[in-house]
């Protein structure tokens, strides 16, 4: 009996020796590497790859960008994920209008994604110095996760803001239009009336359906939903802007059918002067509309090309300044 008892004290021995030694290279492999995710080789090859197209230096949506430390630390507190923005409203949100990325663009991000990213804010969201995002290669294509379909009624919703793009110059045209026989009608007043009035009618019922479709194509594109409110955002103006003109149009369009009921000379002035008003505002909405989507220099690119001027020439001054004149002192 005595050997087997010596023989069970050997293995104990042994056992504990092994644990020991498991224990002192786990706290020696932690004290090596700190950090169970790394930012320059597991996130930010994810924000390269999935955000970095609308919040870049080429599209910054929201005026958020993705490569922009100090920004990025707004949506951020680090060490909790659970009370970081970026986490909570944004990369879990179960809303299409606020999910990122959004469906149209992959989102959401994949099982794994979503947990190095949970991580990295745990562990205190270090961002290093000189890690730049976009220039890490690409992180590896992960089979995006099978969601079931969405109700007809959502789809049928999302499916009608892509003809967003091709609707919203026709309520730009008709009222343009209008507006300006109203001006011909002044001299011509039947020619002026009837184009007018088939010109505001048109362009009221595509102003309608281009302002819908224009909400629905937001949201698709990541700009949010109708709770979006950011008085700094360009995007924000511009989208209220043609929910005023709509309505304006709207409202010219009523008193518009009155004066023809009533054969009203008060109200025909009315509808006229707000149709005017309605095509100045509607060329205004455009016109901010083509520099959302072309840059804010696109027309004066345009006279450019057109009076042959260089954007990058440097003026020469005639004279020289006073310190080359005088010469090195």
């Amino acid at each position: 009996m005595l050997v087997p008892l010596q023989n069970l004290r050997r293995c104990s021995l042994h056992v504990l020796l092994a644990l020991s030694s498991l224990l002192c290279g786990s706290f020696d492999a932690k004290a090596d590497n700190p950090s169970l995710v790394s930012f320059e080789n597991d996130v930010a090859p994810i924000f390269a790859t999935h955000c970095l197209k609308c919040h870049g230096p080429k599209d910054a949506k929201s005026d958020f960008r993705i490569d922009d430390p100090e920004l990025l630390a707004n949506y951020l507190e680090p060490g909790d994920a659970s009370s970081s923005s970026l986490w909570t409203d944004y990369l879990r949100s179960e809303e299409d209008d606020m999910m990122m990325p959004p469906r149209a663009h992959g989102g959401p991000l994949s099982s794994s994604q979503l947990s190095l990213i949970n991580v990295w804010i745990n562990e205190g969201a270090i961002w290093p110095k000189g890690v730049v995002i976009g220039t890490e290669p690409a992180s590896p294509v992960v089979a995006a996760e099978v969601l079931p379909p969405k109700p007809l009624v959502d789809r049928v919703w999302a499916f009608q803001g892509y003809l967003h793009p091709a609707t919203v110059h026709f309520p730009i045209a008709l009222l343009l239009v209008g507006g300006l026989f109203v001006v011909v009608g002044f001299r011509f007043p039947i020619l002026g009336n009837s184009v007018s009035l088939v010109c505001l009618f048109l362009g009221t019922a595509s102003a309608i359906a281009a302002s819908v479709m224009g909400w629905s194509f937001a949201v698709r594109q990541g700009y949010g939903g109708w709770d979006q409110i950011d008085t700094d955002s360009e995007i924000f103006w511009h989208r209220w802007s043609a929910v005023i003109v709509t309505t304006a149009a709207i409202l010219t369009s009523i008193i518009a059918l009155m004066a023809l009921r009533k054969t009203s000379k008060s109200l025909s002035t009315i509808w006229k002067l707000g149709l005017l008003a309605v095509a100045a505002m509607v060329g205004a909405v455009g016109h901010q509309g083509g520099e959302l989507t072309y840059g804010k220099t696109f027309y004066q690119d345009a006279f450019n090309e057109l009076f042959g001027v260089d954007p990058n020439a440097v003026p020469n001054n005639s004279e020289p300044s006073q310190e080359s004149q005088s010469g090195p002192k």
